[in-house]
């Protein structure tokens, strides 16, 4: 039946699978057709062992009996496949489609062979095709029911992100959605605003975030500006960002410019930033918007940011090869937008020649008044002038559709004052929780599960109060280490910090908690934690002082009397010990074991003891809790702050401590850690009481939240703080987050005054 001879075949598979396709073709003339004329498509290129590879993939699709319908894609597909592109490629896409259509079915497997050839293309080189493929088979084992919805939309989204960015995408909707099938369909249909949002985001591949320190370090370089530099925030169904903004000192960037060349990147991000450095230094005020129509709202922010172009060119004049790549317009076009773009490069370029009538006369009116270009009031002027004229030509302009051009220019947000507007007072603490480097993400909030949703009444109205009462203010945003990925969620979790309970009953303490107490008191005030002090020049000692060896030798030699004070010793300096205690107060510290104890008593003892001693050395302590429903409520409580006495208000705080919801620990501790950080002080040290169990009601994989606690120990440990566990429950992943030397185990209270001794003894190292 085939005219290439199985000789020509290297493999012994490859001719086992010639011969069975031939035979089981035979009865089938329409595939048999098919199958010659592939044939001979590939023939042309590839050795034979190339071939083998596509027979045995070819014999795998009959195999998956995906119906005649498949066969003839791949089989056409092959027929058609690029000279450029290597037959083992086509081999590799035909076993894994066959994968694929034996989790997720026939249509599926022809979906992607209809739209392979397009998003092949867009995948790039051999190594990402491969990636790409191993990403759809594992979608096809977890969500079967999304293959033939994705396919259709593979071209446009690797237009969008490249491989890494796919993936991060994937298995962010896979972890959202793992519990609610109809939303995870409208995730990789594109369809819900958590999957536009992720898809904007790219995860941490953007552009932006691997051009942000370059653009930190040119702001400092040529404005002598240290601001704050984020993302642009995403709105759930909303539209990425196309345009950098500002407000106040806050700088946004778009996540990636769309379309972008990739060798342009670079100089455009340097461009935008250039420009908005120009108008922190020469915008000095907003303008209000009175009575300006939209048009000429424009024309004003047109005219301004020329102006503070030019002021910044006049002292760094190297400054217009960053924005001259990126005016483009030429003096042909009529409307309102081509028309605006024609005057930005007019008031830009003095060599660019415009001869019609209204960009001759904006060039000329800025021209003449560039006396006055250190007055913005020119801006307004000349802008409401130049869009009187405009609107008098009868040009169409439609403001809600408008885009700044050229494109490295802010979308001029920041020059206006809007005192009407229903949100101002919103963005203004928005701003300024910003502009203190705290920034807030608006995200959808996830679906209730079915179990949620079914909820017996008074289950319902229990949680709801829980929740009233841990109502509080978002303090912070935190990344998130997803370990399947191996990367971190940017800005992925969100403390929320919430006043303490309402003071709870001091109890009398038993006896043996007293003992404890003093053990513990006795230890805290022997060990001296500090900087030791090195003491020169004595004449006992544990090492030689080699300067005072040195001089002894040349008096010698010089026939001087000897100095024999040729010790120094090392001892003991001033305490610089600052610790922060912070509990777990989730639901699972309230099981009880068979005496009735619980975990939080356990926590609560134990954080008694510890504080009391510390006080009493007079080191800095600070107590805090926390616990967390989902990764956009993660509470955090103070219960005593550094510069607080631990005194009974701060004694009956800790006793009025509760459980509830949650433990999301890396997302508290990185928290813990950067209230810590602002401490000065020898030793720095986080101490978590926990019961070892990380979980939240968002997470359905064991391991993820265990080991983002792990990465949030290991960056805490990078930055010079050291981070131990006190472990007062049976968790099993103590050792794993934090290393078996740093995680100690306090089955009761008469054990702390052990573990604290091992504790103090790894400080003084």
């Amino acid at each position: 039946m085939t005219r290439r001879s199985t000789a020509g075949i290297a493999s012994l598979s490859g001719v086992r699978a010639a011969r069975r396709i031939t035979a089981l073709f035979d009865s089938r003339p329409d595939l048999a057709r098919a199958h010659e004329a592939a044939e001979r498509s590939l023939d042309a290129r590839g050795g034979a062992l190339e071939h083998g590879a596509w027979e045995e993939a070819l014999l795998g699709l009959v195999e998956s009996n995906l119906g005649k319908p498949t066969l003839l894609a791949f089989l056409r597909l092959s027929e058609t496949w690029p000279h450029e592109r290597p037959v083992t490629q086509l081999a590799m896409a035909g076993r894994s489609i066959a994968a694929i259509g034996r989790e997720a079915g026939g249509s599926a497997a022809r979906y992607l062979l209809a739209t392979l050839p397009a998003w092949i293309r867009r995948a790039g080189d051999s190594q990402d095709v491969t990636r790409l493929l191993a990403s759809l088979e594992r979608l096809s084992r977890d969500a079967p029911d999304t293959v033939a919805l994705l396919a259709p939309r593979l071209e446009h989204l690797l237009a969008v992100v490249d491989i890494d960015g796919f993936n991060a995408w994937m298995m962010s909707g896979l972890r959202a959605t793992a519990e609610d099938r109809s939303r995870r369909r409208a995730y990789f249909s594109l369809d819900d605003p958590l999957s536009q949002q992720m898809l904007a985001r790219g995860d941490a591949i953007s552009d932006f975030r691997c051009l942000e320190p370059r653009l930190a370090a040119q702001m400092t370089a040529l404005w002598g500006l240290r601001v704050p530099i984020r993302p642009a925030p995403l709105s759930p169904g909303a539209a990425p960002q196309r345009r950098t903004s500002f407000a106040g000192t806050l700088l946004r960037f778009p996540e990636r410019y769309a379309g972008a060349p990739a060798d342009t990147v670079a100089a455009l991000y340097r461009a935008a930033g250039a420009h908005l450095g120009a108008h922190l230094t020469h915008t000095r005020h907003r303008f209000a918007i009175g009575t300006l129509k939209p048009l000429q709202v424009v024309l004003v922010s047109l005219i301004e940011d020329a102006r503070v172009e030019a002021l910044a060119m006049r002292a760094m004049p190297g400054l217009r090869h960053f924005w001259n790549p990126f005016h483009v317009a030429s003096p042909q076009g009529g409307t309102a937008p081509v028309l605006m773009a024609r005057l930005a490069r007019a008031l830009f370029d003095p060599a660019y020649d415009d001869e019609h009538g209204w960009v001759v006369k904006g060039r000329t009116l800025f021209t003449q008044a560039q006396d006055q270009w250190h007055r913005a009031e020119i801006s307004r002027s000349l802008g409401g002038l130049l869009g009187n004229d405009l609107g008098q030509m009868r040009v169409q302009f439609n403001p809600r559709t408008h885009i700044v051009e050229p494109v490295y220019r802010d979308d001029n947000t920041g020059l206006w004052d809007f005192p009407d507007a229903p949100d101002a007072a919103i963005e203004d603490i928005a701003l300024m929780v910003d502009t203190a480097r705290i920034e807030r993400r608006e995200e959808p909030a996830p679906d209730p599960t079915p179990d949620q949703a079914q909820e017996p009444d008074d289950v319902g109205r229990t949680r709801a109060a829980a929740t009233a009462s841990m109502e509080g203010i978002p303090v912070a945003t935190y990344p998130e280490w997803d370990h399947v990925l191996a990367r971190d969620r940017s800005d992925w979790t969100t403390i929320v910090e919430v006043p303490p309970a309402p003071a709870g009953v001091l109890a009398p303490s038993p006896a043996a908690n007293d003992d404890v107490a003093r053990r513990a008191d006795a230890l805290a005030r022997a060990a001296s934690i500090g900087r030791r002090i090195r003491e020169k020049r004595r004449s006992d000692g544990e090492n030689l002082d080699i300067d005072a060896c040195i001089a002894a030798v040349i008096n010698r030699r010089a026939r001087q009397p000897l100095d024999h004070r040729v010790y120094l010793r090392h001892i003991p300096g001033p305490r610089d010990l600052a610790l922060l205690l912070l509990l777990d107060l989730s639901e699972s510290t309230n099981d009880a074991d068979g005496d009735g104890h619980t975990a939080l008593m356990a926590e609560k003892d134990t954080a008694e003891v510890i504080a009391s001693a510390i006080d009493v050395a007079g080191d800095a302590l600070a107590v805090h809790g926390f616990c967390s429903d989902g990764r956009h409520k993660v509470f955090y409580t103070p219960i005593k702050d550094f510069d607080e006495p631990f005194d009974l208000p701060v004694r009956a705080r800790l006793a009025g401590a509760r459980g509830g919801f949650s433990t999301r620990l890396g997302a508290a501790m990185r928290h813990a850690g950067a209230c810590l950080t602002t401490r000065r002080a020898f030793r720095r040290v986080l101490l978590v009481l926990t019961d070892g169990e990380p979980a939240d009601i968002d997470i359905f994989d064991a391991d993820y939240l265990v080991e983002d606690a792990r990465r949030a120990t290991q960056a805490l440990r990078a930055t010079g703080l050291d981070v131990f566990a006190f472990g007062v429950g049976d968790g099993v992943h103590l050792d794993r987050i934090f290393g078996p030397r740093y995680a100690l185990r306090v089955p009761h209270i008469v054990a702390l005054p052990s573990q604290l001794m091992q504790l103090y003894a790894r400080l003084k190292r």
